[in-house]
């Protein structure tokens, strides 16, 4: 007996070891390539979400920041603009930061943090891809070589997903992925502690942002499905998942949010109806499966789930009317045509193609191909009555086809799918007749994609965008030019083209604020802006400036139309405007700032 257990003890510090060593080869080669990213100073997927929670962060951690209290004064449209933004991905910040107190002044702290914290969460998101792709190579064997060189593909395929990691990418995709990594990991798993890990993964991945919603609709699709066929040990991981996706949700809103946000109705963020929606279906959920007997039929399972759901999903329309029309209903017509609609992220795939993106649709491809060989190792991971690794799978897939629809999505197959390529490779060098029977189909679809691939680039040549009055002030950020003028006047409200607003804020003296900045919430300023830029009415330009103190405009190299853009054609060449008065730099400059006289605008 005691052999036998020396054995069983031997095997798990063996799996253990090989489980860190999978670690540190996916670590190792992610780390190197977040590194190499960072090198240039440009991150690959930085954008203007990060320079947004960086402010966030830093008055949060100013004597007027509160943890419950995400109104932002810096905006002012003019009421105060409320960010929808989770204190959850805030907290590792401003914790670094607080740390480092002792040491340096907290400004410098937050830097630090900023740049040591996303690879920090980087080791968290490879451990889950070593212990998934460990899980699925369970039954395969690979040499050490070929594993370390699979594993190393694996995480280079990944690119766009390992790049939310890079140093200074602080907004919330590398935290969302994290999220979903632990619900692929459960999957996979497919026991209590895999319910555990599903049931935090869907919640957490709620409490940031509402992208990621049809990726869990989907897990808990497939979960529910295995319940109603009677699937082993879905009952165990249902009950875990709902115990867990409860608990993390009702902590989430004490600690996040507080109880007036709690009970508050906040269509696009973590609030009252994502609340009683999440707890609603897991109390549903584990309530069934820990009392339904397994002699119950499927039409049983079927009715006992599908009663008291749509009973809640009723409730909640009844009690949340507002959220029927979306996240995004507070966007005005103007600022959806003049902004939202332009957003690349919110096109399909043929913004790719329009604006000759290969390296985004190879990438694409790449993923599809993946696909196409992983189905064989899921259909026999099925044959083998192990159902995880399909749902995992169809997250996967899921989110490739949601990326032909809205591109936004791009980085969540491509950090999914690669997981499985190393068990893939490992049945590859089975002697297996069936496996190799579907992987000649497979290579058949990977071939078809290539092709369809190659074609679509003849075909689908890139067009030509005409460039308006709208891009202009999106694209006029005034980079590497002086702001100094800010601090020779009183602070105020300052109108600007939404292109200027961050730059000013982040140079601006404390007391400074802007009209509006490119995120959806803001659209009541943007609203305000694009009418006191481009209307040719002077009583509703008054109208719309009547609550700014200034005017900011950049100098801009091509000529705006004065048709179409009267007040922003006029001060980019570098001219005045009655009613606006010129407050001149001390030193040479393309931003412009002006006084506004109320009385003589025009």
């Amino acid at each position: 007996m005691s052999d036998i257990v020396a054995s069983e003890s031997d095997q798990a510090a063996a799996s253990d070891m090989r489980l860190w060593r999978m670690f540190l080869v996916v670590y190792a080669t992610a780390l190197a390539m977040v590194l190499f990213d960072a090198a240039d100073g440009i991150l690959f997927v930085g954008d203007i979400d990060d320079q947004l929670r960086e402010l966030q962060i830093r008055h949060l951690m100013s004597p007027q920041g509160h943890w419950f209290d995400l109104s932002l004064p810096f905006i002012s449209m003019p009421a105060i603009y409320v960010s929808p933004w989770s204190r959850l991905v805030d907290l590792p910040y401003v914790a670094i930061a607080w740390l480092l107190q002792p040491f340096m002044p907290t400004a410098h702290g937050l830097s630090v943090a900023f740049h040591v914290w996303p690879p920090m969460m980087l080791s968290l998101c490879c451990l889950l891809v070593a212990a998934t792709a460990r899980r699925l190579l369970a039954e395969f064997v690979l040499s050490e070589t070929a594993l370390t060189l699979s594993l190393m593909i694996a995480t280079v395929l990944m690119s766009i997903g390992v790049a939310e990691f890079s140093p200074g990418r602080i907004d919330h995709h590398n935290v969302q992925i994290v999220a979903l990594l632990m619900i692929v990991a459960g999957l996979v798993r497919w026991d209590r502690a895999g319910g555990l890990m599903i049931g935090a993964g869907a919640a957490i991945s709620t409490v940031i942002g509402l992208e990621c919603l049809p990726f869990v609709v989907i897990a808990y699709g497939g979960l529910v499905l295995c319940y109603i066929c009677n699937v082993a040990g879905v009952r165990t991981v249902l009950v875990a998942s709902s115990v867990s996706m409860a608990s993390v949700t009702l902590v989430s809103a004490m600690a996040f949010i507080g109880p007036a946000g709690a009970v508050s109705t906040q269509c696009d963020a973590f609030s009252a109806p994502y609340i009683f929606l999440l707890c609603g279906f897991a109390a549903i959920l584990g309530a069934c499966a820990a009392i339904q007997r397994d002699r119950s039929g499927p039409l049983q399972r079927l009715l006992a789930l599908a009663i008291p759901a749509g009973a809640l999903l009723i409730a909640a329309a009844f009690f949340f009317p507002s959220c029927m029309s979306g996240p995004y209903g507070i966007i005005d017509p103007l600022s959806r045509e003049l902004w939202f609609d332009r957003i690349w992220q919110e096109k399909s795939i043929l913004y790719f193609y329009e604006n000759d993106r290969r390296d985004l649709l190879v990438l694409l491809a790449l993923t599809a191909a993946i696909a196409a060989f992983v189905a064989p190792l899921v259909r026999f991971r099925m044959r083998e009555r192990s159902f995880g690794p399909a749902i995992a799978y169809l997250m996967a897939l899921g989110a490739l086809i949601l990326t032909v629809f809205v591109t936004r999505n791009i980085r969540f197959p491509i950090a999914l799918m690669p997981v499985f390529l190393p068990a893939v490779i490992a049945t590859m060098t089975m002697k297996s007749p069936a496996f190799d029977r579907a992987y000649r189909l497979c290579g058949a679809a990977a071939a078809a994609i290539a092709v369809a691939l190659c074609l679509s680039l003849v075909l689908l040549r890139s067009s030509e965008h005409t460039f308006d009055e709208v891009d202009y002030m999106t694209a006029s950020e005034c980079a590497g030019q002086d702001f100094s003028v800010l601090g020779a006047v009183p602070p105020g409200r300052v109108a600007v083209p939404q292109g200027v607003a961050l730059p000013l804020i982040m140079a601006a003296p404390t007391g400074f604020s802007v009209g509006a900045m490119p995120f959806h919430r803001a659209s009541p300023g943007m609203k305000r802006m694009f009418e006191a830029f481009m209307t040719p009415d002077p009583q509703l330009r008054r109208e719309a400036l009547a609550p700014f103190d200034y005017v900011a405009v950049c100098r801009f190299p091509l000529e705006a139309d004065p048709a179409q853009a009267p007040l922003y054609a006029a001060l980019a060449r570098g001219d005045g405007w009655p009613g606006l008065e010129r407050v001149n730099p001390p030193t040479r400059s393309d931003f412009q700032l002006f006084r506004i006289d109320h009385a003589a605008l025009r």
